[in-house]
């Protein structure tokens, strides 16, 4: 059984350990297997964003080894998406707003998870569902998202209703075709169940 867990700036020090774990589950997904351009440092992936009013979500399994994870980070200040790829909003402005959040940085390890009853496995079903306990702790309404066509088809594949921003085009990011999503979470409440 997974467990999810949120830390923030206000998370108690013993949540140490998991934080370590989700860096250097990105450093695995991003720098060693998709051969991203991103810091990494004793084996630990982490950028400016880290440093910001983020959360970090986590996933982790029976052993409290972390199998997946996400960040979250309000709008009102820099996000990758303003920041680092404005040009996937395609001339939609860049929100700044309160219950605009975005997410970045999901992963799950690879081999991970028991295929569920559709072509997605459980794990990934299970994180992507905490998107919305997240949004509904946090009373964010919407959420925007910079990822890969192949990512995109996974939500799809989960029912994660989403609209493609600016002209809705792909674009080369790197070696990936990527899109920038909105997610109205509201549209989206069903997946919870």
């Amino acid at each position: 059984m997974s467990k999810i867990t949120v830390i923030n700036n206000t998370s108690s020090n013993n949540n140490n350990e998991i934080l370590n774990q989700v860096f250097k589950l990105r450093n695995e997904t991003f720098k060693q297997r998709l051969g991203w351009d991103v810091n990494s440092e004793d084996g630990m992936e982490k950028d400016n964003f880290d440093k910001l009013n983020v959360s970090h979500i986590a996933m982790t399994d029976n052993n409290d080894c972390v199998i997946g994870c996400w960040r979250a980070l309000p709008t009102q200040g820099q996000y990758m998406l303003k920041n680092i790829f404005p040009q996937l909003l395609q001339g939609e402005p860049a929100p700044l707003h309160k219950d605009v959040w975005e997410i970045s940085r999901f992963t799950i390890r690879k081999g991970d998870g028991e295929k569920g009853t559709s072509l997605v496995n459980s794990s990934t079903a299970t994180l992507v569902k905490s998107f919305f306990y997240f949004a509904k702790e946090k009373e964010i309404k919407h959420y925007v998202l910079v990822t890969t066509v192949a990512c995109e088809r996974i939500l799809r594949l989960l029912g994660v209703k989403t609209r493609r921003m600016g002209t809705g085009k792909s674009l080369q990011v790197g070696i990936e075709r990527s899109v920038a999503l909105w997610v109205d979470v509201d549209e989206n409440v069903r997946i919870l169940n």
